[in-house]
């Protein structure tokens, strides 16, 4: 049991309405879960009935009670079917929210959320890895970073979960502020600060701003971990965070960052054919507690270090990592893990080496996956197909045209590239190198003709785009050619 249906009728706010033929008291009513899906709907769930643009959960209230739930939250009595108990409330995503809200508590987890303009799921699923050696742990199925979704993440939680770690993704401001007010997290994460929406917030300043809104749900004495390689967000988020709250760090550097009460640094950083290898220190109020490695990453630059930095941070404060059994347990997972698919996951096929980075773009990410296909891709041609970064505004010409110098100092064998800005990340590779080998494609199709025509057996390809440019299709589609 989760719930009594007369608890989530107090916490939402709710008015119960009965269409059964006997009189059923909601406080005798037991709720198994929550559902908003009548397709995976369990016995005893109950059912929220959300609307959307394009669609009503009211109209398939019928349907969830056929399914087994034992009662539905509806915006009007009238969608309660015959037979059936029903919530009635205002807002039928807002009772999901607060439902939400409340059982964060009563669940009596630590929560961790993970924000930041890349690398957001990355970051969590390597700090849920590592905390799975020491905990019961629950985080998203999915990608689900919205209200909605994040919601449905802490309602899913198991009553024995231990720690819940959530990502909290956004499109402008005041989006993070609800969803850390729902979370309410012990530990906050900002893996970085970069051009992702920036089109839609206008300037970083206020994409800093948005992500830094995470804070305004911090529990009393809840701990902010930070990017500390980035100096304004580091000062911006010490001068803003509220006293009753910590701040911490995280660095690629090897001394840790100044006036940082709690900082986790990497040193003797160390190139191997397969990745990266890294020892880790953790200076609290200046006294070192050195973690020793080497712990391996099967990935090349600063980013890759610092995502794994966070977990070992956010562990440490969980009170693991405290011994040589834990830190040998953290370093094999650290060890074994695998880039995620659509985020540098690396297939190799009986003709090519297949990157699929096509999740999402933005310069920040174009330029991290320059550097780790360059360095797997060694003794192989290698060649680049690339969408537009999208959702960059009045940002877009100049964002695509540096993204281009980035990619002409690695000296691709070829590029092909598509999208409304191609022109400007032409101009940006020939500004740096007037020789490399660009083709503009008029849309994925051309592209994937192109690719077709030019591979040879051995290459490697790396597919980064927007997602709306559905290239993570063209990756499937490569890896099955590389197979045949």
């Amino acid at each position: 049991m989760m719930f009594t249906l007369e608890e989530i009728k107090r916490e939402i706010g709710g008015k119960a309405v009965y269409k059964t033929k006997e009189t059923v008291f909601a406080a005798f009513v037991n709720v198994t879960g929550v559902s908003t899906d009548t397709r995976t709907i369990k016995e005893g769930n109950i059912f929220f009935a959300l609307r959307g643009e394009r669609f009503n959960g009211n109209e398939y209230s019928q349907t969830a009670v056929d399914n087994g739930a034992c009662a539905v939250v509806v915006d009007n009595a009238e969608y309660v079917p015959d037979g059936a108990i029903g919530i009635v409330v205002s807002d039928t995503t807002d009772a999901l929210e607060k439902l939400a809200a409340y059982y964060r508590f009563k669940l009596g987890a630590k929560v961790i959320a993970v924000t930041g303009s890349v690398g957001k799921t990355t970051t969590r699923t390597i700090i849920a890895d590592v905390l799975r050696t020491g905990f019961r742990v629950h985080l998203p199925e999915a990608n689900n970073n919205n209200e909605i979704g994040m919601s449905k993440t802490i309602l899913s939680a198991p009553e024995d979960t231990q720690i819940v770690v959530v990502e909290m993704g956004m499109r402008g401001l005041g989006e993070i502020k609800t969803l850390t007010d729902i979370a309410k997290p012990d530990i906050a994460v900002i893996t970085n600060v970069g051009s992702s929406h920036i089109g839609r917030l206008g300037s970083r300043e206020n994409v800093l701003k948005a992500k830094m809104e995470i804070v305004d749900g911090l529990t009393d004495g809840g701990i902010l971990i930070v990017n500390g390689d980035d100096p304004r967000l580091f000062e911006h988020a010490r001068k803003i965070l509220p006293i009753n709250n910590l701040i911490a760090a995280a660095t690629t550097g090897e001394k840790p960052v100044d006036l940082c009460p709690e900082c986790i640094n990497s040193y003797d950083v160390k190139q191997t054919d397969e990745g990266t290898e890294f020892n880790v220190r953790i200076t609290r109020l200046g006294q070192a507690i050195d973690l020793g490695g080497p712990f391996s990453i099967r990935m090349f630059g600063a980013a890759g270090i610092r995502n794994v930095l966070f977990a070992l941070l956010c562990a440490h404060i969980c009170g693991l990592a405290g011994t040589e059994e834990s830190l040998s347990r953290i370093k094999e997972v650290i060890t074994s893990g695998e880039a995620l698919d659509g985020r540098g996951a690396v297939t190799l096929t009986k003709k090519y080496m297949i990157v699929n980075d096509a999740y999402n773009a933005s310069p920040e990410s174009m330029e991290n996956a320059f550097l780790n296909f360059q360095m797997r891709s060694k003794g192989r041609r290698k060649v680049l197909a690339l969408g537009g970064m999208l959702e960059l505004g009045d940002f877009a010409a100049e964002l695509h045209e540096q993204t281009g110098r980035e990619c002409a100092k690695y000296g691709f064998d070829k590029v092909f590239v598509t999208g409304e800005n191609a022109d400007d990340f032409i101009r940006g590779v020939q500004s740096v190198n007037a020789d490399m080998d660009v083709t503009r494609c008029r849309d994925g199709k051309e592209v994937a003709s192109s690719l077709s025509e030019y591979l040879q057996v051995g290459d490697a390809v790396l597919f980064k785009a927007s997602h709306s440019f559905e290239f993570e299709k063209l990756a499937e589609e490569f890896i099955k050619k590389g197979d045949e």
